[in-house]
């Protein structure tokens, strides 16, 4: 009877168990590895591989570093050169960028959505009304019409359309397929999802599984630090990134990590080659180079300002309303600029500015559950000490350097170091940290891994000790009342203020309380 009993108890134990890894990934919750956050000691961290190609390169941070694993996030940093092109990729896991410097063009491919991007136009060299006239077979098509090949001039190919309609390919009604034309003339009207121009600032966010491109269109590299969340619930791979390519092939492997050191191809070249020309309708026999001139269809260059004032069309700041329209997948915007000083969440023009984006201001980042803060402040201000609610957060330094300290839950400081360009620091969730700037102006971004992330200051007009009574704080750190009141009441700012010395005997008082 009692082994009985003891079964029993072991069995309900279990069962709590698989309960709780259930209601874990029910609710996108990854589950954690063994000793992924023993976070005794922070580093400031550099890329730790550097992938060079014919126009930019690309450069990780290392995933497998305990202060990423924990994070559960891959960082890495792509410079394109002067008219170079990121290939088509995809990846399982949502990315977020900020465009550090240059500007380009991008396109993001979703999957059933319509491509509303359009050329009317037929290029250089083509004829105006000029259709694709190709080497047709001679079959018979409706109402005695024959496919037409070598056609004359403004004869389409006609095939098996309606009464009177010859077939003109694939396109939309009234929209032929336009090829070779006789006497040599070349002819495309391109159809493709939405483009978008890019530039510093930008914060940009990508879909799982949505393949992308960017191309640099300026007069400088265009450089983007990006961020992969590879524990978000959508990632059903493990908690490594893995990098999807459409096009183009990389000879020294992947991300970091021994398993994804061989060489990599894209996807297409993996499918044997008559099953590939099958599918896409081509000889296999025959490739194309393109020439020329980059051409996309592409709206105007956006002017300055334009985030601004889409949030405020009147002139006066207004809560954003959901129209219905921007929240569908394929409509919605992918990107926000906040690099703008008219842009900024807290802004003192002897201090620095600060400045957020989150699912209110960008709804897509609800889908990808990210979100990104912008920070400049001056050489003589500090960002008061904070603490992240709900979330991870990843520290990019863009310019300048800072003083960085964190410190965890045994009160202990992990981390104390100078942070300079091109560094970033792995700033775990609910651990304290404080940012003194050094010198010249000190710029960072920095993304979390929370759609609506939140912090809680410990100094300041919102911070907490701004909100216990003071007989808690007299209490609490063993000093007068008048001293608990000068804690309370002294700094008037929320986020930024001014990094000068304070009164060093209080501070150990209440150190040591």
């Amino acid at each position: 009877m009692v082994k009985l009993s003891h079964l029993l108890v072991a069995t309900f134990g279990v069962l709590l168990v698989l309960n709780g890894c259930l209601a874990r990934q029910s609710l996108g919750v990854p589950p954690q590895l063994g000793n992924e956050c023993n976070l005794d000691n922070l580093d400031v961290l550099q890329a730790t591989e550097t992938i060079k190609s014919e126009a930019g390169q690309l450069e990780y941070w290392d995933h497998n570093h305990p202060q990423l694993r924990c994070a559960g996030v891959s960082v890495s940093r792509l410079v394109i050169e002067q008219g170079g092109l990121y290939l088509p990729t995809f990846f399982t896991s949502p990315k977020i960028s900020y465009v550090v410097q240059g500007m380009g063009i991008s396109g993001r491919v979703v999957p059933g959505c319509a491509e509303t991007f359009m050329d009317s136009q037929p290029m250089q060299g083509q004829q105006q009304g000029q259709p694709w006239q190709g080497q047709g077979q001679g079959q018979q098509g409706q109402q005695g019409q024959p496919w037409e090949g070598q056609g004359q001039q403004g004869q389409p190919w006609e095939g098996q359309g309606q009464q009177g309609q010859p077939w003109e390919g694939q396109g939309q009604q009234g929209q032929p397929w336009e090829g070779q034309g006789q006497q040599g003339q070349q002819g495309f009207r391109d159809m493709h999802q939405k483009v978008e121009h890019v530039r510093h600032g930008d914060v940009i966010a990508i879909t799982p599984g949505s393949a992308h491109w960017i191309y640099n269109t300026g007069n400088e590299p265009l450089v983007i630090i990006s961020l992969l969340d590879i524990a978000n619930y959508q990632n059903q791979l493990d908690r490594n990134p893995r990098v999807f390519r459409l096009a183009g092939n990389n000879p020294q492997g992947g991300f970091g990590g021994p398993q994804q050191q061989q060489q990599q191809q894209n996807m297409l070249s993996g499918f044997d080659p008559q099953v590939l020309a099958q599918a896409l309708k081509i000889d296999v026999r025959k490739h194309l180079r393109v020439k020329g001139p980059f051409q996309v269809v592409r709206p105007p260059l956006r002017q300055s300002y334009e985030s601004e004032k889409w949030r405020h069309p009147g002139g006066q700041p207004q809560i954003p309303q959901d129209n219905g329209l921007e929240e569908t997948i394929c409509s919605m915007r992918t990107h926000e600029n906040i690099d703008d000083p008219a842009r900024a969440d807290v802004y003192k023009p002897n201090l620095g500015r600060v400045t957020s984006v989150n699912s209110l201001t960008l709804p897509i980042l609800q889908y990808v559950r990210l979100s990104a803060t912008r920070g400049i402040i001056q050489g003589n201000a500090m960002v008061l000490p904070k603490y992240n609610m709900n979330a991870n957060e990843i520290l990019y330094c863009t310019g300048g350097q800072a003083r960085i300290q964190v410190v965890n839950d045994n009160g202990q400081n992990v981390l104390d170091q100078q942070v300079q360009k091109g560094q970033l620091v792995v700033i775990p969730q609910g651990f304290a940290y404080v940012v003194q700037s050094r010198g010249n102006n000190f710029e960072w971004i920095s993304f979390k891994t929370n759609a609506n992330a939140m912090i809680s200051t410990l100094a300041g007009r919102t911070s907490a000790l701004r909100a216990f009574p003071l007989a808690v704080i007299s209490n609490a750190y063993q000093i007068p009342l008048e001293e608990a009141r000068k804690i309370k009441f002294n700094t008037l700012e929320t986020t930024l203020t001014h990094a000068r010395g304070g009164q060093q005997q209080l501070i150990e008082e209440i150190v040591e309380a």
